[in-house]
């Protein structure tokens, strides 16, 4: 990942050709690679920005841009729906690749320090002298990028024709269309089916898997049902979530433990988790990848190939200290609920985690592309997928085995 080191103090700029500046940055990071396969994270990064050179930094709060930004209900409670947290965390990595991808030559470096909503400017002299007025082309190196400036300066220089000028600034400014990406494909199906969504959600206290007490009915004189996730599955739900706020479709979260059969019965179903969630472990038996718990092993094994006992995980062990972690995605309709079901389901919270940027990130669903047959996108499909856990984190997903029918 690329440093983040300042290139100068803060800049808080003033005048309006200061302003434009930034926002000729900022139109260059919205359409590099790292931010214009999302709509979420755009628009949180946008907002601030604006709402800081529009001298309104103190509304930057999280309930606030949960509400205008996510549209989420003013009274909504930020710790059961962390949208706005995990997507601020996601753009910080953006902008850090961003920096990574197309060098330091900006006139002007965004940042959004840590524990803070309001975004900093850093006025970089030594690039602002080459040429501050001219765009950068996102797609392009740092070198291509400043020698292309130089050959289009050139050109203005010498024919000095209003004509010139216009057509080159059309290059920099026509907009892309938009790429018909493979991941729409996968959600196109699910989105189209009509109702509100439910997400059911595994929590991190499944009763299956926890350690026998000392006293065994400690787990039943508990009267009030376990309502923690892991700090992955809650990355996980507000990944999910904001693809669902993206493209306007209403959904409701509940405890895979409170999800019951009229709560899923005919309207589209997320279902995040896998030991810990019945609900998977339930409809994802019937499919050709499935989880198998033998003990303290829990497996996703291949119904047409039960010998390989490649894809499992000792859950005994402390799961940061698993070298993999081994996940199912699965976009399907069950006969049971009559409707469509997304699986979005890890061994462990890694897993987990890593399936859930797959299905939104089109960098990694594009991956299945080169197994799947014409026609998938109407047809059920099923992926298995391996993260490698590094320092605690998961590592990109990879894909290993596809279904389709």
């Amino acid at each position: 990942m690329a440093e983040t080191t300042h290139a100068g103090p803060c800049w808080t700029p003033t005048s309006e050709e200061e302003k434009q500046l930034v926002r000729r940055e900022l139109d260059a990071m919205l359409a590099s690679h790292p931010f214009r396969g999302s709509k979420r994270y755009p628009a949180l990064l946008k907002h601030v920005v604006e709402a800081t050179l529009d001298g309104r930094p103190a509304s930057l709060k999280e309930r606030t841009l949960g509400v205008e930004v996510f549209g989420r209900h003013p009274d909504y409670d930020t710790n059961a729906d962390p949208v706005v947290r995990f997507s601020a965390g996601e753009v910080r990595k953006r902008i850090a690749q961003f920096y990574h991808e197309n060098g330091h030559t900006s006139v002007v470096r965004i940042e959004l320090p840590l524990g803070s909503y309001v975004p900093e400017f850093i006025l970089q002299p030594a690039a602002a002298a080459e040429s501050p007025a001219a765009p950068r082309d996102p797609a392009l190196p740092a070198s291509q990028a400043r020698s292309r400036r130089r050959g289009l300066l050139a050109i203005l220089l010498g024919t000095g024709a209003l004509g010139a000028i216009v057509a080159i600034a059309a290059v920099f400014l026509r907009p892309s269309p938009p790429p018909v990406r493979a991941l729409d494909g996968f959600w196109a199906p699910f989105l189209r089916q009509p109702g509100e969504v439910l997400i059911s959600v595994g929590l991190s206290h499944p009763r299956s898997l926890a350690p026998e007490p000392p006293d065994a009915s400690f787990l039943d004189n508990i009267k009030v049902p376990y309502h923690h996730v892991t700090m992955s599955t809650a990355i996980a739900m507000a990944h999910l979530a904001g693809i669902l706020q993206e493209h306007g479709r209403g959904y409701e979260i509940k405890d895979a433990i409170e999800t019951s059969l009229p709560d899923i019965r005919s309207r589209p179903l997320i279902l995040i988790g896998a030991t810990n969630n019945d609900w998977t472990m339930r409809l994802v038996g019937s499919l050709r990848y499935r989880f198998v718990i033998d003990g303290t092993l829990v497996q996703i094994r291949d119904s047409r190939d039960p010998g390989n006992r490649n894809w499992l995980i000792d859950v005994s062990k402390p799961f940061s200290s698993v070298p993999s972690d081994y996940a199912i995605v699965a976009r399907f309709h069950d006969p049971t609920t009559e409707g469509p079901v997304i699986v979005v389901a890890g061994i462990g919270p890694y897993g987990t985690e890593a399936a859930s940027e797959f299905v939104e990130l089109p960098r990694y669903f594009d991956q299945v592309l080169r197994r799947l047959p014409p026609g998938w996108q109407n047809r059920n499909i099923e992926m298995v997928l391996r993260s490698d856990v590094i320092d605690s984190k998961p590592g990109p997903p990879v894909l290993l085995a596809t279904d389709v029918w």
